[in-house]
């Protein structure tokens, strides 16, 4: 029985022992990254009480949500807004994750962000796009603010 050299190969590579080879940490790409979760976006004083307000400025709704600390899940309409947390209670604890996303497919997200004393305003837009997006916002426990 004959195989044809690609079938060959592959059944070759497939017996052969998996390698990890080293990569580089210092990589060029050739273009520059406009925003990296390595660099704070913001700040906010850790010692006061922090509100995050979101804003739908996009034509698709979409739905965000606080995972640490928990809540449930808030749908927000077009030209909707909603809020998490006061200026005036620590009702939330950092650290703090937030995540938003469409509530329909193909649907991509892009977001903005305003920092201003302890309120955060996050304005989110949509773009099409061939998969669905996502935003991730971290508010770390020194008053960090990152984006992803």
């Amino acid at each position: 029985m004959k195989l044809p050299l690609a079938a060959a190969a592959l059944c070759f590579a497939t017996l052969l022992p998996s390698a990890v080879l080293p990569i580089s940490a210092e990589r060029s790409f050739g273009f520059e990254v406009a925003q990296s979760a390595a660099e704070a976006i913001g700040q906010v004083n850790p010692n006061r009480p922090v509100q995050i307000e979101v804003v739908n400025a996009g034509d698709a709704p979409i739905t965000c949500m606080l995972t640490q600390p928990a809540s449930a899940e808030r749908r927000v309409p077009p030209g909707g807004k909603t809020t998490f947390g006061s200026t005036r209670t620590n009702y939330l604890p950092l650290p703090i994750n937030f995540l938003a996303y469409p509530d329909r497919d193909n649907i991509g997200i892009s977001s903005y962000v305003f920092v201003e004393g302890n309120v955060v305003k996050i304005v989110i837009g949509e773009q099409i796009s061939q998969i669905s997006g996502d935003i991730s916002l971290n508010i770390n426990e020194d008053g960090s603010i990152f984006l992803f």
